[in-house]
């Protein structure tokens, strides 16, 4: 990966939590159900089990 590549996804992931940062509570859980992270009734994929454990903490 060149380092215009790695300088694009950092621009990219900027972008990307300025967005999340004006997100309703609604569409951030509906991001986390399109990316397979929760279910539709809101439990953690077993993938993300260990997220889970750190979130109830």
């Amino acid at each position: 990966m060149s380092d215009k590549d790695i300088a694009k996804l950092l621009e990219l992931a900027k972008t990307k939590l300025e967005e999340v940062k004006s997100m309703t509570k609604k569409e951030a859980i509906l991001s986390l159900n399109d990316s397979g992270i929760l279910t539709k009734k809101g439990e953690f994929t077993k993938a993300y089990s260990e997220l889970e454990e750190l979130v109830n903490r």
